[in-house]
C-alpha cells in the first residue's frame, strides 16, 4: 500500500496547482475563522463561544466544508492529467497491475481525505485551547461527519474525472454540481427529501450552526453520516467498475 501511495506522490507533488490550492486551503481556513468576530455582519449571529470548545469543532468544520469543492479540483487535474497523458499505461508498463493501479488512486483520495481532517481538528483544537474551555473533545464527532463529507465530495469529484475525461469540462460541472443537483432534486421531489440526494447528503453532514426557522432535517445526524457513508462507496464502486473497463 505505501508502495503505490508513494507512486502516486511522486507524481502529485510535480502539480503545481496541488501545492496552490493546499496552501491557500491551510492559510484560509485558520485566517477566515479568526477574523468571524472582527466581521459587523456576522457579530449579529457568531460570538467568543465559537472559538471555545465544543462549538469551535462545528464552526470550523463548518467552514472548512466550503472549501471542498476547491480542493477537489486537484483529483480532477490530476486524474484528467494521468488521462491525457497515458500515465496509468506507463505505470501498468513499469509493472502494476491494473488492479493496485485503481487502489493508489482511492489510497490518494483516502489519505487527501484524513490530512484535511486532521488539519480541520487540528485548526479548531488549536482555537479551542486558546479559551478557557476545557470540554476538550467534546462535539468532536463533527471532525467524523466532516471526513465522511471530505471523502464523498473527493471520491465524486474522482468518479467525474474518470466519467468525462476532460479537466476543463469537469471541472466547471463538478463546480456547478451542487446548485445542478438542488434544480433537480427540487424539480422531481420534494424541497425536504432533496436532502436525499448524494452531494445534499454530504453537505448536510456538517449543517448550518444556526438552522433557518422552518427548516427541520428529516434525518438524524447518524443516519445523514450513514447515507454520506453509502453515497461514497457507491462512487468508489461506480469508479472502479469504469476503471477496470477502460482499456488505458
Amino acid at each position: 500500500m505505501m508502495n503505490l501511495v508513494l507512486i502516486e506522490w511522486l507524481k502529485l507533488k510535480g502539480l503545481r496547482t496541488f501545492k496552490v490550492i493546499l496552501i491557500l486551503y491551510a492559510v484560509l481556513l485558520p485566517l477566515f475563522f479568526y477574523s468571524l468576530s472582527g466581521i459587523p455582519l456576522f457579530k449579529y449571529f457568531y460570538s467568543d463561544v465559537i472559538y471555545a470548545f465544543p462549538k469551535v469543532y462545528h464552526y470550523v468544520t463548518y467552514i472548512s466544508s466550503f472549501f471542498n469543492l476547491i480542493l477537489g479540483v486537484i483529483i480532477i487535474l490530476f486524474t484528467c492529467n494521468e488521462i491525457k497523458y497515458k500515465t496509468q499505461r506507463q505505470n501498468m508498463i513499469d509493472g502494476l497491475s491494473k488492479r493496485e493501479m485503481i487502489l493508489s488512486k482511492f489510497y490518494v483520495i483516502l489519505l487527501m481525505s484524513i490530512v484535511v481532517t486532521l488539519y480541520a481538528f487540528l485548526v479548531a483544537f488549536c482555537f479551542g485551547m486558546s479559551t478557557n474551555s476545557t470540554e476538550y473533545f467534546e462535539g468532536v464527532r463533527y471532525i467524523g461527519f466532516y471526513f465522511i463529507s471530505t471523502f464523498g465530495y473527493f471520491i465524486f469529484a474522482f468518479f467525474l474525472a474518470n466519467l468525462l475525461k476532460n479537466s476543463s469540462l469537469t471541472i466547471v460541472i463538478y463546480l456547478l454540481s451542487s446548485f445542478i443537483e438542488s434544480i433537480i432534486g427540487m424539480g422531481l421531489v420534494s424541497k425536504e427529501f432533496s436532502q436525499f440526494l448524494p452531494l445534499n447528503t454530504f453537505s448536510n453532514l456538517i449543517p448550518m450552526p444556526i438552522i433557518p426557522d422552518g427548516f427541520e432535517y428529516m434525518m438524524t445526524e447518524i443516519q445523514r453520516a450513514s447515507l454520506g457513508f453509502g453515497y461514497g462507496l457507491c462512487f468508489v464502486v461506480i469508479a472502479y467498475i469504469i476503471l477496470s473497463r477502460r482499456d488505458v
